[in-house]
């Protein structure tokens, strides 16, 4: 009797969770892969898990690599080398955006702030003329930090 492992996904509930903040501080951190396989539409897919050390401790198991919030990395690519590029890549800007996290809501915030005081109507015709002072649309593209906090401002682009 054999043992066929090739059509087993494993299971990543009882891997290790880390959150977005555990992933900011990560040392050395990297993907891990773990599984290959078909979509209902038949595209084929790669997952990975993060791996690296976390206050001196190396967050990866027997079992394999840790995910974030519960979620693993899922890339749709046509080679396993395309799919271990994008990973990387996507764990990287993930890390890098989440460090600038900070920055990104006090120019947010600060940028809310300027646009306060110019009057709503002010702000309306702003945001429909085709000539945008440059200070606006700059101001205007830093508010997207802060969609779903009930900010409401007509943009125009």
């Amino acid at each position: 009797m054999s043992i066929q492992t090739a059509n087993v996904v494993p299971n990543f509930l009882t891997r290790r969770k880390i959150d977005a903040q555990d992933l900011r501080r990560l040392q050395e951190p990297v993907v891990l892969f773990e599984y290959e396989g078909l979509d209902s539409d038949g595209e084929r897919f790669y997952v990975y898990t993060v791996a690296g050390f976390l206050d001196g401790k190396n967050i990866c198991t027997a079992q394999g690599g840790a995910t974030v919030g519960g979620d693993v990395i899922t890339i749709h690519a046509d080679t396993r080398e395309n799919a271990d590029a994008i990973a990387c890549l996507g764990l990287y800007d993930t890390i890098n955006a989440l460090d600038q996290e900070d920055q990104l809501m006090l120019d947010a915030l600060a940028a809310k702030a300027r646009l306060g005081t110019i009057g709503a109507l002010d702000r309306m015709d702003l945001a429909n003329r085709k000539d945008k002072p440059d200070a606006f649309v700059e101001d205007m593209d830093k508010l997207t930090v802060l969609r779903g906090d009930d900010i409401i401002v007509a943009s125009g682009h």
